[in-house]
C-alpha cells in the first residue's frame, strides 16, 4: 500500500465537505458562500496534478483512468438516474415522456451538458472528465521536447476561451467550461509535484502563508465579484484562486501532524461523496421541505451528509472499491 501524504488527505477531506456545503441551497448574497463556490474545486485539480506520475505506459495509464475516472463517472450517473425519475414524478405529477427521459442521459454523455435537448444528470461529476482530459494532455506533453512550453500555451488558450465564453456564452457544458477555468492549477500542481516542491512542513512559514494569502484572496474575489466586464472579471479569477489554493494548503500542512482515520477515510471516499451527495441532499431537502439554508444550518447539514455516506465508504473499501475509483 502506498504511503499517504497526510496534508493532502486533510486537503481532500475538507474540500469535499466544502463541496457538500456549497451544494446546499443558500443565499447568493452571502460573500463567503460565493467565495467557497468559486474556489474550492481548484483544490482537487491542483492535487490531481501534484500526484500525477510520469511513469507508466499508455496501457497502464488508461487502465488507471478507467478505474479511477471513467468507470466512477458511469456508475454514479447510472445510480442517480432513478433519483432523477422520482424527482421528475414528484415535481410534475407523472413520469416523463421519452424525449424528457433522454435529456439527462444525453446530458451525462455530453459531460453534464445543459441545453434545449440535454440537462445535467449528476452535475458534480463534471470534474472527472475534466481531470481525465488534463491527465491525457500531460501524457502527451511528456512525450514532446518542450512539455512546459506546451503547458503554458494550453493555459493561455484556456484563459482566452474562458474569457470568450464569459462574453458570448457559446458553451454550456460544465466540463469544458471547468477545463477553461481550472487547467492552469492542474499544471501548477503537476510541475510542483514533479519537482518535489511544497513538501516541507514549517509551522512559522505555514502560519504566515495562510495569514497573508487568504485575506489577499478575499480581496481579489471581492473585485472579481463586482467586476462586470468580461476580461477583468476573468483575469481576477486567477489571482484570487491561486492565493486561496496555497492559503488553504498552508492550513492543511499545519494539520499534517494530526493523524485521523476519519479524515483519511473521507479523503479515500472523495469520489463516493462527490457522486452521491447530490441526490442525498435533494431527498433530504424534499422530506424536510427546505428551500434555503442559513450558513449555520448548512454547515452541520453538510457534516451530516458526509456522516451518512461514511459507512458506505468503509464498506466500499473492502467490497466495492470501484465506488472509490480503485
Amino acid at each position: 500500500m502506498k504511503e499517504r501524504i497526510n496534508w493532502i488527505d486533510w486537503a481532500k477531506a475538507m474540500a469535499v465537505c466544502s463541496v457538500v456545503f456549497c451544494h446546499l441551497p443558500q443565499s447568493q448574497e452571502w460573500f463567503y458562500y460565493r467565495y467557497l463556490q468559486a474556489s474550492t474545486i481548484t483544490i482537487f485539480f491542483f492535487i490531481s496534478g501534484y500526484l500525477k506520475k510520469d511513469r507508466g505506459s499508455d496501457k497502464e495509464n488508461w487502465k488507471k483512468y478507467w478505474h479511477g475516472l471513467i468507470l466512477p463517472y458511469i456508475i454514479y450517473n447510472v445510480i442517480v438516474y432513478p433519483y432523477w425519475l422520482i424527482r421528475y414524478y414528484l415535481l410534475n405529477g407523472g413520469m416523463p415522456d421519452l424525449l424528457s427521459a433522454l435529456k439527462p442521459i444525453i446530458g451525462a454523455l455530453l459531460f453534464e451538458h445543459e441545453g434545449s435537448f440535454a440537462e445535467p444528470l449528476n452535475g458534480p461529476l463534471w470534474y472527472l472528465p475534466a481531470i481525465l482530459f488534463m491527465h491525457v494532455t500531460i501524457d502527451f506533453c511528456r512525450k514532446t521536447k518542450y512539455p512546459q512550453v506546451i503547458m503554458i500555451v494550453l493555459s493561455i488558450i484556456s484563459f482566452i476561451l474562458y474569457a470568450a465564453n464569459k462574453q458570448w456564452e457559446f458553451i454550456h457544458s460544465m466540463t469544458p467550461v471547468g477545463i477553461f477555468r481550472r487547467l492552469p492549477y492542474y499544471y501548477i500542481g503537476y510541475v510542483m509535484g514533479r519537482n518535489g516542491l511544497f513538501k516541507d512542513i514549517n509551522f512559522k512559514k505555514d502560519v504566515i502563508g495562510f495569514a497573508c494569502l487568504i485575506p489577499i484572496s478575499m480581496f481579489f474575489f471581492y473585485l472579481h465579484l463586482h467586476e462586470e466586464r468580461a476580461l477583468p472579471h476573468v483575469t481576477l479569477f486567477y489571482p484570487f484562486n491561486i492565493c486561496f489554493l496555497f492559503g488553504f494548503l498552508f492550513v492543511c500542512k499545519l494539520l499534517s501532524n494530526v493523524w485521523s482515520d476519519i479524515i483519511t477515510n473521507i479523503s479515500i471516499g472523495t469520489l463516493l461523496i462527490i457522486g452521491l451527495h447530490f441526490p442525498l441532499i435533494g431527498a433530504y431537502n424534499y422530506i424536510l421541505k427546505i428551500s434555503c439554508y442559513e450558513w449555520y444550518e448548512a454547515l452541520p447539514t453538510a457534516m451530516l451528509m458526509t456522516a451518512i455516506l461514511y459507512p458506505l465508504i468503509i464498506y466500499s473499501k473492502n467490497h466495492i472499491p470501484s465506488l472509490l475509483g480503485k
